[in-house]
């Protein structure tokens, strides 16, 4: 269980004193991570000791313990792909890592869907409100990128893919205007192609939706609206499970939202893949 889910599950527990640290311990991920636990303590105005019985409620040894964890949590940690795969290897025994990565993507899922319902909102409304949108996604974020983009265009023909082939990107990012939406996927570590379509996406004065792991994630500082989701797996790699989630998530309320003018478009485009023959009927 991660801290943020321990925080959930215990928060009706705390007294009002660590409730509130708690609060403000969520709040402001960026400076508990950067700062000593008596300099974070004097910035969201608690005592010291406060933090440590936090961390202690929700079963840690200490403070120093807890924003490991949050660390962990938020993908920041240092440990590399083969130190994950090395991991794997030395445990000699795979019986226990089936039931493990289902688990995560369980647990992923479930944090996935607690973390966003107001985000979500927001999201539609302003890809709604969009002249354009750009989907943006690359190395293993692609997938969920293709995806967002391929079903999005059923029912919204003003949509693109930056896919970085033959590093194209600058033909789209040259036309981005302050009426265009760039929709960002991307985890730690990020990919450079993603910052600099960042950096072109700001500076035409588009913005940004981001789907991305941490709110430290240099894809959420700028963004209009920003739906988290959490890549955690005992495997080498993170995990894309709750990214895929959220993404087809945000499809279906899009839809929703574009009502009839969406359900005739997609009508128009599943006549014409079954007329073409693009999708092959099943035989019965």
């Amino acid at each position: 269980m991660t801290p943020q889910q321990k925080l959930e599950e215990h928060y009706e527990t705390l007294t009002p004193e660590l409730q509130r640290a708690a609060e403000l311990s969520l709040h402001n991920m960026k400076d508990l991570i950067a700062l000593s636990m008596r300099a974070f303590a004097t910035r969201i105005g608690v005592k010291p000791a406060t933090l440590l019985r936090l961390a202690q409620r929700l079963g840690y040894v200490g403070w120093g313990e807890f924003k490991a964890a949050v660390i962990q949590e938020l993908g920041l940690n240092i440990e590399t792909h083969q130190a994950r795969a090395e991991k794997l290897v030395d445990k000699g025994s795979t019986a226990s890592l089936y039931q493990e990565v289902f688990d995560a993507h369980a647990a992923n899922l479930s944090h996935t869907e607690a973390e966003n319902p107001q985000a979500m909102e927001q999201a539609v409304d302003v890809l709604d409100a969009a002249e354009h949108v750009y989907v943006c996604g690359f190395r293993a974020s692609y997938s969920v990128a293709y995806t967002l983009f391929y079903i999005y265009r059923l029912f919204n023909k003003n949509v693109s893919l930056i896919d970085g082939q033959a590093s194209n990107y600058e033909i789209f990012t040259r036309e981005l205007t302050p009426k265009d939406v760039v929709l960002m996927i991307g985890f730690a570590p990020y990919s450079r192609e993603s910052l600099d379509v960042l950096g072109a996406a700001r500076q035409a004065g588009s913005k940004i939706v981001a789907l991305t792991d941490s709110p430290l994630s240099p894809l959420a500082k700028h963004a209009a609206s920003t739906l988290y989701f959490s890549a955690h797996s005992p495997s080498f790699f993170p995990s894309v499970v709750s990214a895929m989630g959220i993404a087809e998530c945000l499809l279906a309320m899009l839809v929703a939202k574009h009502g009839d003018r969406a359900v005739q478009k997609i009508a128009s485009a599943e006549r014409f893949l079954l007329d073409s023959g693009a999708w092959v009927k099943p035989v019965r």
